[in-house]
């Protein structure tokens, strides 16, 4: 499942937009069954807006519109193409407790050890592509490298949201991913969220992602994500 673009627009105007299109279906009902010329043509209005919108919304109509109208970029940017995805996990660092949870000469204590004790994260480089129109938006997220566990993310539902105030533009999505693995300590599959918002003097898409990998045992992963648009 995915979400539609549309609801990045304000709830009232959906409803305003909704309530012009009955009247002009009533419009062209009563047109249907004999009215004068003159109300005929009065009555066609609303359905002539009505199309009108729904070419202004065809996907090559309003990305021509986005990229020379800079207040609608900033509302909300158009994220279609490919991306290159940059995610730095905690997964190292989990099992650096398990180990230290496992020794009995080395103790271990993240809330107390100086954090340059704390191994690296883990840097993992995928690929994702997005289609975004009004009616919906889709993304996919594959591994092309093959160099970790991971497999490929099915996104199962994006969530728009506008810029407002200081709030910048973003979306949050949740996921499944399927990992390679067959560690009696790991998990196939899992499920997971992100929320990643648009900075406009960078281009790119970043923020945190957080997963149920091997809940039942403490060892569920989080981390940063940064989408960087991929070079032609």
């Amino acid at each position: 499942m995915v979400y539609a673009m549309y609801r990045i627009l304000p709830k009232k105007l959906i409803f305003l937009a909704f309530a012009w299109l009955v009247l002009s279906l009533m419009y062209l009902f009563g047109t249907v069954n004999g009215l004068r010329a003159g109300s005929a043509r009065i009555g066609a209005v609303p359905g002539l807006a009505w199309w009108i919108v729904l070419a202004v919304l065809y996907d090559p109509i309003w990305r021509f519109a986005w990229r020379k109208i800079a207040w609608l970029r900033n509302w909300f940017p158009d994220l279609n193409g490919d991306w290159d995805v940059e995610i730095r996990s905690n997964w190292s660092r989990q099992h650096q407790l398990l180990d230290a949870a496992a020794s009995t000469t080395e103790s271990f204590d993240t809330r107390a050890r100086d954090p340059s004790h704390l191994v690296p994260l883990d840097t993992v480089r995928l690929k994702a592509r997005i289609k975004q129109g009004w009616w919906k938006i889709e993304m996919q997220m594959w591994n092309p490298a093959g160099d970790t566990p991971i497999l490929n993310s099915d996104t199962l539902l994006i969530d728009p949201f506008p810029a407002d105030g200081l709030r910048r533009a973003g979306i949050a999505y949740f996921f499944k991913q399927r990992n390679q693995t067959d560690e009696w300590s790991d998990a196939s599959e899992f499920d997971g969220a992100a929320k990643v918002e648009y900075d406009h003097e960078t281009g790119k898409l970043s923020g945190f992602f957080w997963t149920t990998r091997v809940w039942q045992r403490a060892m569920n992963t989080a981390g940063t994500i940064t989408f960087t648009r991929a070079s032609a």
